[in-house]
């Protein structure tokens, strides 16, 4: 089925008109970066004239500025095309630009985080609206390598582990695959064979997952060796820095502490009770003994309407105007400026994400579009973030993004909202298919992340100890489903193969904590929000514009939310009990 999305593809020219443009700033930022070095590299006398540090922090800022709109421009052509040479060559080009200017830079950095007490008295009231930067920069006072040191670490990378990252996505994007449905030959990507799992026929759903990961499997060699050598680097670094285990590293960067981090996913652990109970209740409705794990996301009941991309757009504008104008102007302005990369393309990476790296510009989103409801919630999702980055635009670009456990924040809101719209909107005999589609959306945010989490901490220590082979790694992540799903399902055996499909274990280890924290925070708000807390909607558009002005923990004490408190995490699995299954229950 033709969607209407096969000619929504974005326009880069708001970045850049030509290429001659691209390498005119990059040679002039390189320039200004070597510069920057030499003529503040006296970062002792730089810090004793507060208006000379504000100075040179006004000069970073548009140093930054440009490099991040040049990496910004090449990932994403990248993106939309991997297999262009001409996309391969250009990203190749440009990381080694960031890697010129990065090493320049990283003296003033690591001044920042040496900085101390009575250079930072002596700076503060200058340098306030860098304020939270500066203190971030302190936290990694003790995790801070000598200048010589983070030179050798940014040029390494770009031959080590972020080599691997691209050998991967090259790899693992030009996968296709031949399916036959409803007596078709069709010729699909990853993304397209991935949507089939929500496909009426659980022969098809049986048969596309089996694809798809036997495909990954086929370069199990391959795939093992850039895992093994992506997690080692991550993990030897943590110990040069001398974090206590290596996802303290990632910890401090989203600025929550470790302890918080354990507690999130011991609550979350605790609550896969639910994944059980909530499977073992969609069997009865599907009328199934007991679900394969290739029926998790099947859809319940007959309905399976598609959705095209008008009727997608105007659900999601709706949904943000009836939130607040504000919302649905920025929303709008994705639609009619075309920053938006919705068609599928045989090269074009898989999955969905929002681009944002400079406040002077505005985000880019890709999906890929084929109809689901799942996709419009997922177009949703990710113009959450296109508000948040657009808001955020408010700060400076040190203090523009946020940390991995408030990024995920608007995000998921937005998908709340489209919940509700669809609650309202939907004829009653499609309530019970998607309540069950929402709450497994949510599982897959929150229990299923977190299996990740678990799987990566597992992963990470035994490839650091000893490595470890594609089948060995295969084995911890079985032992994660069974803990998540337990008796509920029968396990497909390609299932164990699923984790060298996930990209972010790859390009950002320990990341995947983030959205089950985003989840559960969001989960709160949104309850706060339905509750009539004063002044809601006023407090979240300012939350959203601070971006990274501040930690998590003081960006959301005006919602009266408190981090440190177990209950807080066991609130969102306490409203998906007692409101969503509660729902579905109801209208069985």
């Amino acid at each position: 089925m033709e969607t209407g999305a096969e000619k929504v593809v974005w326009d880069l020219s708001d970045l850049y008109a030509t290429e001659e443009l691209l390498k005119k700033d990059a040679n002039e930022i390189l320039e200004k970066s070597k510069e920057f070095h030499e003529t503040y590299h006296d970062v002792e006398a730089l810090f004793k004239n507060p208006q000379e540090t504000l100075k040179a922090l006004k000069k970073l800022e548009e140093i930054y500025s440009k490099m991040s709109r040049i990496s910004q421009y090449v990932s994403l052509r990248f993106s939309a095309d991997t297999s262009s040479e001409e996309n391969k060559k250009l990203y190749a080009w440009a990381e080694n630009v960031g890697n010129e200017v990065e090493s320049n830079l990283l003296f003033i950095q690591i001044a920042f985080s040496k900085m101390n007490d009575d250079e930072f008295k002596r700076n503060i009231e200058t340098l306030k609206d860098y304020k939270h930067f500066m203190e971030s920069a302190r936290k990694f006072r003790n995790h801070t390598l000598s200048e010589k040191e983070e030179q050798i670490i940014v040029y390494k990378n770009s031959t080590g582990s972020n080599a691997f990252v691209k050998f991967y996505t090259q790899l693992t994007s030009k996968y296709k695959f031949r399916m036959e449905i409803d007596g078709k030959t069709l010729t699909l990507n990853s993304s397209q064979l991935r949507s089939l799992r929500t496909h009426p026929d659980a022969s098809v759903r049986e048969k596309a997952t089996s694809k798809l990961f036997k495909r990954y499997k086929k370069d199990a060699l391959s795939i093992e060796t850039a895992y093994n050598a992506v997690a080692k680097d991550y993990d030897f670094e943590a110990k040069l820095r001398n974090y206590p285990t290596p996802n303290s590293m990632r910890n401090l960067q989203n600025e929550v502490d470790d302890a918080v981090v354990d507690a999130l996913v011991e609550v979350t652990t605790k609550n896969n009770s639910l994944v059980n109970r909530y499977y073992k209740l969609k069997a009865k409705l599907m009328k199934m003994k007991k679900l394969k794990l290739s029926d998790v996301y099947a859809p319940v009941g007959k309905t399976n309407k598609k959705f095209t991309w008008k009727e997608a757009s105007i659900i999601v504008r709706q949904t943000f105007h009836s939130f607040h104008p504000t919302f649905g102007k920025i929303v709008d302005e994705f639609f009619d400026k075309n920053w938006i990369h919705a068609a599928l393309k045989p090269s074009k990476s898989g999955g969905a994400f929002c681009s944002y790296a400079d406040p002077k510009h505005h985000p880019y989103v890709l999906v890929n579009f084929t109809g689901e409801i799942r996709d419009v919630m997922t177009l949703g999702h990710e113009l959450g973030h296109g508000v948040h980055g657009y808001l955020s635009r408010k700060q400076n670009i040190l203090q523009y993004s946020t940390p991995l456990t408030m990024a995920e924040t608007a995000s998921t809101f937005a998908e709340m909202l489209l919940m509700d719209h669809f609650l309202e909107t939907l004829p009653k005999k499609e309530i019970v298919p998607f309540v069950s589609s929402k709450i497994e959306d949510l599982f897959a945010t929150m229990n299923r992340q977190n299996m990740f989490t678990r799987f990566e901490r597992k992963a990470h220590e035994k490839i650091s100890k000893e490595g470890a082979s594609f089948e060995e790694l295969s084995d911890i992540y079985e032992e994660e489903l069974h803990l998540m799903f337990g008796d509920a399902v029968i396990y497909n055996p390609e299932f164990r193969w699923e984790w060298s499909s996930v990209p972010h274990f790859f390009h950002t280890p320990f990341y995947c904590y983030a959205y089950d924290f985003a989840q559960l925070m969001v989960l709160s708000l949104y309850q706060k929000y339905k509750e009539g807390m004063p002044n809601f909607k006023e407090k979240y558009i300012k939350l959203l514009e601070s971006g990274g002005s501040d930690s998590p923990q003081n960006l959301l004490k005006p919602f009266g939310i408190n981090l440190d408190d177990p209950n807080f995490w066991q609130g969102g699995f306490d409203f998906i009990r007692n409101t969503l299954l509660t729902k579905l229950e109801e209208n069985i």
